[in-house]
């Protein structure tokens, strides 16, 4: 049972966030390619991934959907903004979330990338 006053997991002052979205990230990977080794290791050499295939693509739609709902969460509690040349040299509370906020928006950006590169092989690989 939770105490009255624990803040939650991702909650504004939190760095849990920038540690879950490279998170989402490895988690497809490591699911997309178990599957595949899996599938590949229970039929003969050469077999077809058609079947296969759409699970990864399904897989990679869920990962980037779950990064896009902690991207709106980083724009939402942490004000974050999507400025690439911007500094942010704020020394006070609200400045340490907008960088938060900032970083956690760059990587939603590289891990959503990561996430399609990582279903590019399933889609253009037809055999094991």
């Amino acid at each position: 049972m939770r105490p009255k006053h624990a803040p939650r997991v991702i909650d504004q002052g939190s760095v849990w966030i920038l540690v879950a979205v490279p998170s989402i990230w490895a988690g497809h990977f490591l699911l997309s390619y178990w599957i595949a080794a899996i599938w590949c290791a229970k039929l003969p050499a050469g077999a077809s991934l058609a079947e296969i295939r759409w699970v990864i693509a399904g897989l990679g739609a869920l990962s980037i959907a779950a990064i896009a709902g902690l991207g709106v969460i980083a724009v939402r509690r942490y004000g974050g903004e999507f400025l690439v040349f911007e500094e942010i040299t704020e020394s006070s509370e609200r400045g340490r979330d907008r960088f938060i906020g900032h970083v956690t928006l760059l990587l939603c950006g590289l891990s959503v990338m990561a996430v399609l590169f990582t279903v590019i092989p399933g889609l253009v690989i037809g055999q094991c």
